[in-house]
């Protein structure tokens, strides 16, 4: 950990660190699995967070998701 790592916005307490997580989610009835995305993680809670660049990947993935399943 650097003390240039940001502030967990949840705790106030852990650092934020960029690893490589799994990301779930259950989107439209469906759980979603997505490995080797990028996130800002928390050392103390865990909480996750995400650049704008990844959350725009994400809902590109979502999206295209949504549209294989009304074909």
């Amino acid at each position: 950990m650097s003390t240039t790592d940001p502030l967990c916005p949840v705790c106030h307490v852990g650092r934020l660190e960029t690893r490589r997580i799994t990301y779930t989610q259950v989107f439209e009835g469906r759980f979603i699995v997505i490995p080797n995305v990028s996130a800002l993680v928390c050392d103390v809670c865990g909480e996750k967070v995400f650049d704008h660049d990844t959350l725009t990947r994400l809902s590109g993935l979502l999206g295209q998701e949504r549209q294989d399943t009304r074909d």
